[in-house]
Formats: C-alpha cells, sequence, structure tokens
C-alpha cells in the first residue's frame, strides 16, 4: 500500500467539521499574536464553528440518501476504526456544535466586561466543543477516553478562569478532585472491558469478543458496566453523582456554567448511547434498571432542593439534576421513539437553558448579582429581559404552547408507550415541582417592589442592538424556545431517520439475537 493509498484509507473527511474548528483554533491562536488587541479575532472561532454545522448538515443529508444496507457492509469508520461517521455521531455532534455556538455568542460580552483575557477563554472553549464532538463519534476506548478528557480538563480550566474570584476557584477545584475520581472509575471499567475482549479497542470487536468468549453474563462483565455508568452519571450529573454540580454552577464564569448545563450532559449521553447499547446490549435489563433508579433520583432530588434555593445560578445546577432524569427517560426506553424522543429533547434543552443562562448573565453584567430576591421588579425596568427569561423558564417546566411542553410531551410519551408506568408519573408529579419554583422567579421579577440592584438599573440606551452580542444569543434562544415546539413532527421525523442510517446499533443487535449463552 503506497502513501496516497494509505491517507485514502483514513477517510478523514469524516472529520472534516473537527478540522474546520482545529484549524479555526490555530488561526485564533497566530491572529492574536500578529494583531494583538483586535476584537475581530474573537470571531473567528465563532466562524469555524458556523461553518461546522454547515459542513455536519450535508454529511447527515448525504447519508441520508445510501442505503441503509450498504453501511451494514460498509460502515464508516475513519482512521482505522477510531472514529465513527454514522448518522447518530453526526447529529450529536451537531448538537455539541450549535451549543457551544450559542455559547460563545453569549460569552463576549461577559468577557469584556470582565476584563479577562479573550482570546485564551475562547480557545479553551472552543477545544472543550472539539473534545464533545470527538466522544460523540469515538468508536474505540483510547479515542473515547482521549476525548472525554480533552473536554474535561478545558472545563476543569474554565471553571477557574476567574482566577480573582474565590468562589470560583473553590469550583474549579471540587469539579477537578471530582471530575478525576469519575475519570478514573470510568477507565478502571473500560480496563476491564479491554481485558474481557482479549486486548480488542474497537467497541464492535469488543461485543462480538464478550459474546464469542461467553463473557458477557460474568461477573468482570457486570463489574465493567458498574464503573462505567458512574463515569456517565457524572458526565450527565445524575443524581447521587450530582455533588459537584450546585457549587460548579454558582461558582464558575456564567458562560462557561451555561456551556457545561448543556455541552456536557449532550456529550455524556452520546457516551451512554454508545457504551450501553453497543457494548452492553446483553445487559440491557440490567443497565435499564439501574438507570431507571437513576432517573428516578434524579428527578426527586433535583427538583425539590432546587425549590430552596436563594441563587438562580444553583437553582438551575438543581434543576439540571432534574432534566438529566427526564433525558435518561429516552436512553431507558431505547431504540426507535426513546432515543429519537432524546434527540429531539436534547435540542428543545440546549435553546430553552441557554435561554435562561443568556438571562442571567446580562442581569449579572449590570446588577452584578445572582440571587433571586434581586431580579424583584425586573419587569419595569427591563421588560425584554423580564419576558425573555420567563419564556425560557416556562419552557423548562413544560408550559403549553412553548417547546418544552412538545418536547416532554413526545419523550413521556415515548416511556408510557413502552410500559415504564411508574417512572412517567414520577416525571410527571416532578414537573409540576419544578414550575412552582420558575413561577417564583418570574413572581418576583413582575409583581415585586423594585429591589435596590433594580433601583440602580443601569439603562441600555444608546447601545448598539449590533454590539450587543449576548442579546443576540438570548434572541436565537427563545425564538427557538418559542416556535421549535411546532415543528415536532420534522424533529422525530430526523430523529428516527438519524437512527435508521446508523446500523451500528442494528448491527449490535443482531450479534446479541444470533448468540446463545
Amino acid at each position: 500500500m503506497d502513501f496516497r493509498d494509505l491517507i485514502a484509507s483514513l477517510h478523514a473527511e469524516t472529520i472534516f467539521p473537527e478540522g474546520v474548528i482545529i484549524l479555526s483554533l490555530l488561526v485564533t491562536l497566530l491572529a492574536d499574536l500578529i494583531f494583538a488587541k483586535n476584537t475581530w479575532v474573537q470571531g473567528i472561532p465563532l466562524v469555524g464553528l458556523a461553518f461546522s454545522l454547515v459542513i455536519l448538515v450535508f454529511q447527515w443529508q448525504m447519508n441520508a440518501t445510501v442505503d441503509p444496507e450498504f453501511f451494514l457492509a460498509n460502515p464508516q469508520i475513519a482512521f482505522v476504526g477510531s472514529f465513527q461517521g454514522d448518522s447518530l455521531g453526526i447529529a450529536f455532534r451537531f448538537l455539541i456544535a450549535l451549543s457551544g455556538l450559542l455559547c460563545i455568542l453569549l460569552s463576549y460580552e461577559y468577557i469584556e466586561k470582565t476584563r479577562t483575557a479573550s482570546v485564551e477563554f475562547l480557545v479553551l472553549l472552543t477545544t472543550a466543543i472539539l473534545g464533545g464532538m470527538f466522544l460523540a463519534g469515538a468508536n474505540d476506548l483510547v479515542t473515547l477516553f482521549v476525548s472525554l478528557e480533552t473536554l474535561g480538563l478545558s472545563s476543569y480550566l474554565l471553571t477557574g478562569y476567574m482566577k480573582r474570584d474565590v468562589r470560583s476557584n473553590e469550583a474549579a477545584l471540587k469539579y477537578l478532585l471530582i471530575g478525576a475520581a469519575s475519570s478514573a472509575l470510568l477507565l478502571y471499567g473500560i480496563s476491564w472491558l479491554y481485558g474481557l475482549s482479549g486486548g480488542h479497542l474497537e467497541l464492535n470487536y469488543i461485543v462480538a469478543s464478550l459474546l464469542a468468549t461467553q463473557s458477557a453474563q460474568s461477573f468482570s462483565c457486570w463489574l465493567a458496566l458498574l464503573f462505567i455508568t458512574v463515569g456517565i452519571s457524572f458526565k450527565i450529573s445524575a443524581a447521587p453523582f450530582h455533588q459537584w454540580t450546585p457549587d460548579v454552577y454558582q461558582g464558575s464564569p456564567t458562560p462557561v456554567v451555561a456551556f457545561l448545563s448543556v455541552a456536557s450532559k449532550t456529550a455524556g449521553l452520546a457516551l451512554a448511547m454508545r457504551m450501553l447499547a453497543i457494548v452492553f446490549p446483553f445487559l440491557e435489563s440490567q443497565w435499564h434498571l439501574v438507570f431507571e433508579i437513576l432517573a428516578v433520583l434524579s428527578m426527586i432530588v433535583g427538583n425539590c432542593i432546587a425549590i430552596t434555593q436563594t441563587s438562580l445560578k444553583r437553582m438551575l445546577g438543581y434543576s439540571s439534576i432534574g432534566q438529566a432524569g427526564f433525558l435518561l427517560i429516552g436512553l431507558i426506553t431505547g431504540y426507535g421513539d426513546g432515543y429519537a424522543s432524546m434527540l429531539a429533547y436534547i435540542l428543545i434543552y440546549i435553546f430553552m437553558n441557554l435561554g435562561a443562562f443568556a438571562g442571567i448573565i446580562l442581569f449579572g453584567l449590570r446588577t452584578g448579582t445572582d440571587q433571586i430576591k434581586d431580579y424583584a421588579g425586573l419587569y419595569k425596568k427591563d421588560p425584554v429581559l423580564a419576558i425573555c427569561l420567563s419564556a425560557s423558564l416556562l419552557s423548562l417546566g413544560g408550559i403549553p404552547p412553548l417547546a418544552g411542553f412538545f418536547g416532554k410531551l413526545y419523550l413521556f410519551w415515548a416511556g408510557w408507550k413502552s410500559g415504564f408506568y411508574l417512572l412517567i408519573l414520577i416525571a410527571l408529579i416532578t414537573s409540576v415541582i419544578s414550575i412552582y419554583y420558575y413561577l417564583r422567579v418570574m413572581k418576583i421579577m413582575f409583581m415585586k417592589e423594585e429591589s435596590v440592584c433594580i433601583q440602580n438599573y443601569p439603562s441600555a440606551l444608546g447601545v448598539s442592538f449590533a454590539q450587543r452580542p449576548a442579546e443576540w444569543g438570548m434572541g436565537v434562544c427563545v425564538f427557538g424556545t418559542l416556535f421549535l415546539g411546532f415543528f415536532l413532527n420534522p424533529m422525530v421525523d430526523v430523529a428516527q431517520a438519524t437512527l435508521y442510517y446508523s446500523p451500528s446499533f442494528q448491527s449490535s443487535l443482531g450479534m446479541l439475537q444470533t448468540s446463545v449463552f
């Protein structure tokens, strides 16, 4: 094989979206060295992510024009088995890149007002996005762990980026220590899989080896599943592995919190689908039971403790734990409506959660606080911000006709249809509880007398709207929150087509059906 054939066999075009982002990172660093203190340099990562999203859409459309039987015979695996280019990976990479683009848009004004190093912040944030995208398409154990650590290490640095803020330092230390422990447990589970499979790294080869050697039902395989579950639960903030979430949310820079709330959760769910559905289909009933327990704990703990919070960032931290429980319903329900409803709800969740954090960013920059009581009377001074924040919070609570209602409706219907009646009943009850603490914030904004912070609230008049990218980001998120639910059927069709053109799950199920224990 000559060099040209070797390069062609790598199928490098599969990671073309990530290549564009890497190029934008290098150009950003070089441009910052050459053109110091030029604001246009900060826009390079945003442009790179926008191009990456366009490329991902074209890649998904190309997959949709090919017969799935072709993919079963010719799997879209690049770099000698390290990266999977199927439609499911493309969908998760799109969601992570979209959340990253919106977070960068929300961070520009924050960086300017806090006078922090802008290029370094954007480089770290883009590196975290890159790690999440590689994690969504990882097809072997080494790529999976390296991608996970790229996302994790960048997140730790971003959490402690405000080095003069004691709360940011504390949040970074807690996140680092708990994150390192969870990574170690995940790596320990991965090492068990590597040993049980006879030294295989690719996921499909691992499951085939486990079935061929009759190791699928062994105690060692159960042990590997246990440690991998713990690592995944940390990433998605599922109770009881949620201890880092409220402290990190309260102490970190708000754009970083916004990114962690959506991108980290999306990457964790992509990891869960890859590992559990492909590697452990023979233990499906067992890990379903484990994740049912985690979902119930997350919904109850997250939504009940959120009621008592006085900080809006901390309240949304506990809310995200409850939202993780809702998303796990789709993971448990499984192939078909379950995974499709989870993908649709993640897209909706990105818009409504980032819309809420955009409101927190803007309010924090103008008042310097995130305490719920300080939002009193906001509607009188800034009605646009109060209405946009309210729309996002109501959508998180699942109030019709906002997008969150339609997303939860499809997610709960998929779970009910699969027979998880108790789980859906708990989800409905905790959703009602969540509406209470969201409405409490709205009541303070619209019906209470003005707080001291609101009395001294600065006017935004005289500032060009083009110079306020955070407002643009909030507008995009609120627009998605208001109208995305009306396009639920096309979203579901796309999600189901994504699963249809992802043969890795079908081949794993096929191996399971042909094996006899």
